[in-house]
């Protein structure tokens, strides 16, 4: 079962279809994704995943009351680190510390970044659970696949995909918590707003990877020689 299915007020089993079976990632189970589009994905990633503090401090801010803070919290307790994990794959495909700390993020990367934001900041309660939770869920799923792709097809160790590896244990963690927050928010209203939270949290998921496909990776000129 998928974040808050037993809430949602429309099917959007299509649209998780599209995620879990984006391009991206049918490329790297595949083999085919290029290792200058994973360099770009992990580039991107690190951009959203390093604003992730500061997204879960302000859904804790912006909680009704003590109970909810502390369910938070214990969602942000097991990714502390995880940052670090994104930066060892990164190095693996042959990142420097330097490439990632200046990155700047693509449209689709930002589109989603402010997503999260905007939902946090001017969001219901449900909303603001909805739109990055939904995006946690749908990640994890990924992961489970990408990991194993990435050890067969790419050559990298299980401490290189770790970044992807450890969201199952993150999952553990993650899935109660946020059922007992979505209990608070079985009303018809709060229902249609957590819906349109997840649908544009897919949405906006969906743009990013779309971004990362059709960045043009440029080509090292051919040297010319000389007679």
């Amino acid at each position: 079962m998928s974040f808050a299915d037993t809430l949602l007020t429309e099917d959007l089993e299509p649209l998780r279809q599209r995620l879990l079976y984006h391009p991206l990632w049918i490329g790297i189970e595949n083999g085919t994704l290029e290792v200058e589009r994973l360099r770009i994905f992990a580039l991107q990633d690190w951009w959203l995943v390093r604003e992730a503090y500061r997204l879960d401090a302000l859904a804790i801010a912006a909680a009704p009351d003590l109970e909810v803070q502390e369910l938070l919290l214990s969602k942000l307790v097991p990714k502390v680190g995880g940052y670090k994990l994104l930066l060892r794959f990164g190095e693996a495909l042959g990142l420097a510390q330097a490439d990632f700390a200046a990155v700047e993020p693509l449209a689709g990367c930002m589109a989603l970044t402010n997503f999260f934001y905007w939902m946090l900041a001017y969001g219901s309660p449900g909303e603001k659970l909805a739109s990055v939770s939904a995006s946690e869920d749908i990640f994890i799923q990924i992961c489970a696949r990408v990991g194993p792709a990435l050890m067969r097809n790419y050559g990298l160790n299980q401490d290189q995909v770790e970044f992807f590896s450890a969201h199952d244990v993150l999952e553990a963690y993650v899935s109660p918590v946020d059922q007992a927050l979505l209990a608070r928010f079985d009303t018809p209203e709060e229902r249609q707003r957590i819906t349109r939270a997840v649908r544009l949290s897919h949405e906006f998921e969906l743009l990013f990877y779309d971004t990362v496909l059709s960045v043009v990776i440029e080509k090292p000129a051919p040297s010319s020689s000389q007679g």
